[in-house]
Order: structure tokens, then sequence, then C-alpha cells
């Protein structure tokens, strides 16, 4: 039985190309594919119509993205792990499997990571603007932090934070993870050491945001958990805006409760132009893509794809985040036709 795949607006360049650049859409030989004729911000009925599957990026879905089961894919496979704007109710209830690329954006993510991390601690945007105003004689003004000898920590230990953990070996760094859902045997295996969120944000110089958004984590970082940073710290957010309560970062920062912050998200995308972070010469900002290279959109590609073409033959994808739609009569019916 044929298997027809839909790819959304985002990832085409307009030009029968690909915005991403090489996405590797060969892993999907001999499927056929084709863009959706219309998919804006949230994914609809009509557009998704037809096909067993869609590959897609940063479309939403709401309760109004399927129509019956019969009418709606058997699975939508994201490029990246956020499924904040993913309704996965609507997911389930239309029989759809939702699939996300941790293999694929785990290493990309995590160098961005660190490059945040470094590129804030040595104050580089401040340097660069420093250098290109030809200000050489106050060169030893604003010095930054050295990496070695700090305690970094992260919050949420999962396949980003285990990956940065592992590209920090070189640097002589105490390691400490805020992970809830992790042993401490999985944490000695990377050299860290998991501890209660109040004592990483006493004890680090570093925090850096790893965890996902979710009802939990919705403003994890606020003005209690500032005040307990150390005055020098740096926050790095490369995960989700939301979790960190922006208004109370803007406090602390202006109040030199903390020294500095790299921020790779917000909490409203895009960011307002008044937004004070935006004239802190003590924080670094990227617009939600510095993890976007060449690497992230080749390894997002295979893994989505490979996603596809496991059930294109019946069997179930490994990055399954709707464990509960497989048992579903809805999606065990669609499944079936291509046993």
């Amino acid at each position: 039985m044929s298997f027809s795949v839909g790819l959304t607006s985002d990832l085409s360049d307009g030009a029968g190309g690909f915005s991403w650049g090489n996405i590797a859409i060969e892993t999907l030989s001999p499927l056929p594919w084709k863009f959706l004729n219309n998919s804006g911000p949230v994914m609809k009925s009509g557009d998704v119509r037809g096909f067993d599957a869609i590959a897609f990026a940063g479309v939403g879905v709401d309760k109004n993205s399927f129509g019956s089961p019969q009418d709606s894919p058997l699975i939508i496979a994201r490029f990246g792990v956020g499924y904040d704007n993913i309704d996965l109710v609507a997911c389930t209830k239309a029989g759809v499997a939702l699939t996300i690329t941790p293999d694929g954006s785990k290493k990309p993510v995590a160098t961005a990571a660190l490059a945040l991390m470094l590129a804030t601690m040595f104050r580089l945007v401040a340097k660069d603007k420093q250098a290109r105003s030809f200000d050489w004689t106050n060169r030893i003004n604003g010095l930054g932090q050295g990496v070695n000898g700090k305690t970094v920590g992260t919050i949420g230990l999962g396949n980003v934070a285990s990956e940065f953990f592992r590209l920090l070996a070189p640097f002589d760094c105490k390691r400490l993870a805020f992970d809830p859902w992790k042993k401490s045997e999985e944490a000695k295996d990377l050299g860290v050491q998991l501890v209660d969120l109040n004592v990483l944000l006493e004890s680090c110089d570093v925090v850096i945001v790893t965890a996902a958004l979710t009802q939990d984590t919705h403003h994890m970082l606020s003005t209690n958990q500032f005040k307990l940073m150390k005055k020098s710290a740096i926050l790095i957010n490369i995960s989700r805006g939301p979790i960190v309560d922006e208004a109370a970062l803007v406090h602390a920062l202006q109040s030199k409760e903390i020294a500095a912050a790299g921020l790779d998200v917000f909490e409203v995308e895009p960011i307002d132009k008044a937004n004070p972070l935006m004239e802190m010469d003590n924080v670094i900002v990227t617009p939600h893509n510095l993890a976007w290279t060449d690497e992230l959109a080749l390894g997002m590609g295979k893994s989505a794809f490979s996603s596809i073409k496991a059930i294109s033959r019946g069997d179930i994808p490994t990055f399954v985040v709707n464990k509960d739609v497989l048992d579903t009569a809805a999606f065990k019916e669609k499944l079936a036709k291509f046993k």
C-alpha cells in the first residue's frame, strides 16, 4: 500500500528546496513526499488530510488540526525536541503519533549551550563592540570569567545536558545537576552530582537551563531563586523562555543579584523591541536559533524521516511522545494497513 508524506511550508525555501539546507531527504526514499499546499503557524485538518505522515518544524497543533482519525495522518514527525505548542490530547484522539528528534539535536544544542556559556563568561559581544570602537586603551575594563575552577550546573539532566557535560570534560569544573527524574547512578556516570534546586542555585557559578517546558517548570526560576544565586553567577537558557520569569530576571540583572545572562529563548517570541534585556551589555541574546547549524538540520532530518520510514513499514518509531496513542484502536487500525 502506498504511503504519502507531507512537509510543512516552514521546511521549504519557497523555491523547491529546503529552508534548513540539507535535511537528509534521501532518508525517506522510496516514499513519495511533497510540500503541503498551505501550512501556517498551526496545522490544519484540510492541509494534512490524505497524508499518512507529516514532517514539520515549528508548526503547532491544536484541537482543530485533525478531522476524524481516518482522515488524519498516522504520524507527525517534529524537527526538534520541544512540543509545548503541540496538543497531545488532540493527537491521541485522532490516532496520530507525535515523534521528536532527540538523537539528531542533542549534540548541536549541547554545543550551542557551551558556546553561549563561553561567550557570556568571556563577554565576547561587549569585547567585540570595544574592538569595533577602537577602544584599546580600556581593554582591561570588564574582565570576563574563566571556566576552570568554576561550578557549573544544569537544570535538567536529559540528552542535551548529558552531552553538554561530555563537552565540558576538558575543563576543570565541578558539575552539578537538578533533575528529579534521574538517579544518582546515572549522574555519576557523567561525573555529575545530583542536588536539590536550591543547592544548585546557591553553589553554581553558571546555571544552564536545559529542562523541558511543562506546568511544573513554568517560571521555575523567579525572584526567590535569583536571590539564592551568587552575585557573580551567570544564567544560560538554551531551552524555553517561560521556564524563567523574565521580569524577575531583568530585576536580578539590574540590581546585580546575578552578573550576566546568555539567552537563546524568551518568554515572548519574537522579543519586544522595548525589552530591557536588549539594552544590557551583560546579556548576550540570540533569536532562538543558536543551535541552527548544518549539523542540526542533517541530524534532525535523519531522525524525523527515520521515524516516518519505520512506521511506513508497520514498526513503532523510537521517539514517540504520546505513547498512549499506541494502544488506541484508531492508531492500530491505521498502522495495520502497512504491516
